[in-house]
């Protein structure tokens, strides 16, 4: 037998693993690394995030994924190198890392890994299927890491079904819904989306869904009038004025006609899509007004998504992702959501910006060691995502 796979099977049985889970989001503001250890499986899970730290990207390997991520037509050979040369330097910073935290590469039982989207392409019509693509391959993380990897995690929900996103939704049931009280974890990553958790007693099914730009068309806004990578706590936004006309046109682009759940990219919101309305409808703006409006889009689209899904509901809101350090956004979502209480994500016992990597954790674990799970609005069949990757 290989030994490989003999491991795989005692680490399966352990009463709790130590595993490394990455992730990467679509703002590109590097890897989050968490340490996490877990007990159990399943609803008998128990994640505790023990270390923690994020590596930024170069500004070139910025720019080089900028140039193939959600793009229709790209450089296959920038694609595929990236693919490997991503593999091992994820394993090496993981390596760094651990070795800093005092750890032994021995002690390691996983690496879960998200890998770096490159498109996200839910279906427009029911002849078509969901597809999505994450690159950042699982075994140049094995082979260089000398840990076994369990990667790709969301080909297996588009493969069932589901639109590959969002899966927070199964996480954050088992470890953030309350019996009481109705709690929203809202995500800002480079796309918003949040679960709604309407409290155990209620009887009310959760949902979990994306609401449209977080900080993606900020982002790219800041890069290419002020060669800044994000509005640091939204002081850009917060000198501009917000030309409402163009909100407005913008909410009523077919995206945000869709119904809920639903899920989307930067594929759907980029900087040039922007731009095309403003000229179609002569409108031109100063870089500081542009950055506003665009921050308004964002409050704007969740607080609509709010409404129409909670309605009047109470609930206690915990934010997590790079949006969160944005105040202007932030200022902005308190005054519009009405209903939320808004509160530190730290009072739920984990760090916001450790939580997409502690997820990953999570699903790896789930491979490894769990009996899989239903996911809510796709399929009742107990399913398990990501693949492994063995170093050897």
């Amino acid at each position: 037998m290989n030994k490989y796979l003999s491991k795989l099977c005692e680490i399966s049985k352990k009463p709790e693993r130590l595993v490394v889970g990455m992730m990467s989001g679509t703002a590109l503001d590097g890897l989050d690394v968490a340490l996490c250890k877990i007990k159990g499986h399943g609803k008998d899970s128990n994640i505790e995030v023990l270390e923690f730290d994020t590596c930024e990207y170069s500004e070139e390997q910025r720019t080089r994924l900028r140039l193939i991520q959600s793009k229709e037509l790209t450089n296959t050979q920038e694609l595929t190198m990236l693919n490997s040369e991503l593999g091992f330097w994820y394993a090496e910073k993981v390596l760094k890392l651990i070795t800093r935290w005092g750890i032994e590469t021995s002690e390691v039982d996983l690496i879960a890994s998200h890998g770096q989207t490159v498109y996200h392409a839910p279906a427009e019509s029911e002849d078509n299927i969901h597809t999505t693509l994450q690159m950042v391959d699982g075994d140049h993380i094995a082979q260089r890491s000398g840990i076994i990897t369990v990667s790709d995690f969301r080909q297996k929900h588009t493969a069932v079904g589901g639109e590959g996103a969002p899966m927070a939704g199964i996480f954050d049931e088992l470890f953030f819904r309350d019996d009481t009280q109705n709690r929203m974890l809202l995500n800002l990553g480079g796309i918003a989306n949040f679960s709604w958790l309407p409290s155990r007693n209620s009887g009310a099914n959760i949902l979990a869904t994306d609401t449209g730009p977080a900080n993606t068309l900020i982002n790219e806004a800041m890069q290419t009038y002020f060669h800044m990578p994000y509005d640091e706590g939204g002081k850009v936004a917060a000198t501009g004025n917000i030309h409402s006309e163009l909100v407005k046109y913008v909410l009523l682009e077919p995206y945000f006609r869709k119904s809920f759940p639903k899920t989307t990219g930067q594929e759907d919101f980029q900087l040039s899509y922007i731009e095309q309305l403003m000229e179609g409808h002569r409108i031109e703006l100063e870089p500081a007004d542009l950055v506003a409006t665009l921050t308004a889009i964002t409050s704007q689209s969740i607080a609509r998504a709010v409404d129409e899904l909670v309605g009047d509901q109470s609930f206690d809101c915990y934010v997590s992702g790079g949006g969160s350090y944005n105040q202007t956004l932030m200022n902005d979502l308190n005054d519009r959501i009405s209903q939320a209480k808004f509160k530190p994500f730290k009072e739920l016992g984990m760090h916001p910006d450790a939580k997409e990597a502690a997820m990953m954790a999570f699903f790896g674990n789930e491979l490894v060691a769990g009996e899989g799970f239903p996911i809510p609005g796709v399929t009742e069949e107990k399913v398990h995502l990501g693949k492994i990757s063995l170093p050897g």
